[in-house]
């Protein structure tokens, strides 16, 4: 299946409001696991060496992940082929099946609870507030969004750019107040773009009143309206 990455367009409509967002069962990421596969390798830079090997991580990562209670998905599909060119133009990754559906993003996570271990004691460093939606049952980890380098970093602050449109409707769909995402410190691009995308960075990283060592991750909240 080949992957197509659509490229917003400077004026106008955007292209991207002919894309699909729809959830992924268990039993059909199985089935999709090589198209997202494809999809992680067509939406990042670096040698080939470097995209194969983070293309097996980012798969078992996912399959990890999906055992997680509460796990959702959320891929992004635009039906076309090689041919189609919305508006704008497309990045090609890969050869694919004229008149099937191409993903062109995805993104997932699951509810934070305390025994939570992808958070690897996490619950130490984040802020009163968020640790009481988490214990409600209100805060929900982005783990992952994946799309193309030109939706982070063209028109981040539209309400239809693709990353926007998949975790507004991740988290709405499990009804939670806040998300809360890590991301590595030395990670500037990502960082970035999910700052473009509504992301704001938790006060000081660390609650108050802990002596914890400097996180290697990056805490950042986004707030649902």
């Amino acid at each position: 299946m080949s992957v197509q990455v659509p490229v917003p367009q400077e004026r106008g409509p955007s292209p991207l409001r002919a894309e699909q967002v729809l959830p992924l069962n268990r039993r059909r990421l199985e089935d999709r696991m090589q198209d997202l596969g494809d999809l992680y390798a067509a939406t990042q830079g670096g040698p080939s060496w470097e995209v194969t090997r983070g293309r097996l991580l980012f798969q078992r990562r996912l399959a990890a992940d999906a055992r997680r209670p509460g796990f959702a998905l959320l891929v992004a599909e635009m039906c076309g082929t090689r041919d189609d060119t919305p508006a704008g133009g497309t990045v090609q990754a890969a050869a694919g099946t004229r008149g099937a559906a191409v993903l062109t993003g995805c993104a997932y996570g699951f509810p934070v609870t305390g025994h939570a271990s992808w958070w690897r004691g996490l619950d130490r460093y984040l802020p009163a507030d968020l640790a009481r939606l988490g214990a409600q049952g209100r805060l929900f980890a982005v783990a992952r969004i994946l799309v193309a380098p030109e939706v982070c970093t063209r028109h981040r602050a539209a309400d239809w750019n693709l990353a926007r449109r998949l975790q507004t409707r991740l988290l709405a769909d499990h009804g939670a107040a806040a998300g809360v995402t890590l991301v590595d410190r030395t990670d500037t691009a990502t960082l970035t773009a999910l700052c473009g995308w509504g992301w704001r960075y938790v006060e000081e990283d660390t609650a108050p009143g802990t002596a914890l060592p400097a996180f290697p991750w990056r805490v950042l909240t986004l707030v649902t309206r």
